[in-house]
């Protein structure tokens, strides 16, 4: 399969001195096509990504700086496509990513938040340090969170693996799915699911007293499997 890469790096990123600074904002696109898989690694930017043309990956680059400009460059080579952001200085900067709505999409952050909004691609995101939000999604999930809250909203995503070292995990599922494996060792989960599909149920709390409102199918085709070290557990 066809790999496509964007890689944001920052060095000396300091985001509280460089709020008063001058403004940043560059644009840059990349043409794909259908199979390539889009891998973001963003130590300390903010990612949001959202669906937009079938045939190209569109990056905005905004935010601030104090010292030297950020430097921001989008290259292509066979079927490899690159885009590099980083800063010499103090900045803050975010990118904005819209991709092919059924693209796979990885994001590996250090220290910044991810964002996903109406994607049906495969998402595998991580971050080390800040939350991870998807919305209205449909393909399958892999999220991963150091030290961050991670939120699904109106998911018809058919499997999701969710984990969280320090952070509450808050899903809701519009339709629902086939697998569900949830993990933290410090913060609540709460997961919403339809109700009346059936679904076998594995619920464990170290901290608390699971509350599971659903009946327990062990024969059912939908799974959901939960468990906290430190925190109440909430299924519904």
């Amino acid at each position: 399969m066809a790999a496509l890469a964007i890689t944001a790096a920052l060095t000396g990123c300091n985001p509280t001195k460089a709020m008063n600074g001058t403004d940043f904002s560059q644009t840059n696109q990349v043409d794909v096509q259908p199979g390539m898989v889009l891998r973001v690694d963003t130590p300390g930017v903010g990612v949001t990504l959202t669906a937009g043309g079938d045939s190209r990956v569109e990056v905005s680059a905004t935010g601030n700086y104090s010292d030297k400009a950020p430097q921001v460059s989008a290259t292509k080579t066979g079927d490899t496509a690159t885009v590099t952001a980083g800063c010499s200085g103090s900045c803050d900067l975010q990118l904005h990513i819209t991709v092919p709505a059924t693209m796979q999409v990885q994001v590996k952050s250090g220290n910044s938040e991810i964002v996903a909004d109406g994607l049906g691609g495969k998402l595998d995101l991580r971050t080390g340090n800040g939350a991870i939000t998807t919305r209205r999604t449909t393909g399958p999930l892999s999220l991963h969170s150091g030290n961050g809250q991670v939120k699904l909203t109106d998911s018809r995503s058919p499997q999701a693996d969710v984990s969280t070292t320090a952070g509450a995990v808050d899903a809701t599922f519009a339709a629902a799915p086939t697998s569900v494996n949830i993990s933290t060792k410090s913060g609540a989960v709460d997961l919403s699911v339809p109700k009346g599909a059936g679904y076998s149920i594995d619920a464990h709390s170290t901290g608390s007293t699971p509350e599971v409102d659903l009946p327990n199918d062990r024969n059912a085709a939908h799974s959901l499997t939960v468990a906290t070290a430190n925190g109440g557990l909430h299924i519904h």
